[in-house]
């Protein structure tokens, strides 16, 4: 069962600040979405640990890649990353 979560960074990029939605897959996939930024991404995640400082870990280092599947998941109106809050 994929799992998500969402979390604001707290940087100044909006008046909303930075809100990230993030999605572990099955295949141990993570994709992400940066709702104020307009930028997604996709990384693997190696260990067990799924949290905010892995996603942004992945994110500020460069480690995540645009990927066809990432911009889905972002971009799409049924996207697991494409709403912030349900909004």
């Amino acid at each position: 069962m994929n799992t998500r979560i969402r979390f604001n960074t707290g940087r100044l990029y909006t008046k909303f600040g930075q809100r990230i939605t993030a999605t572990l897959h099955d295949d141990g996939v993570v994709t992400f979405h940066d709702h104020d930024r307009m930028v997604d991404g996709e990384f693997k995640l190696y260990g067990d640990r799924f949290d905010k400082s892995v996603v942004m870990h992945a994110y500020d280092l460069n480690i995540a890649k645009q990927t066809q599947r990432s911009w889905q998941d972002a971009m799409m109106e049924d996207g697991c990353n494409s709403e912030w809050e349900g909004h």
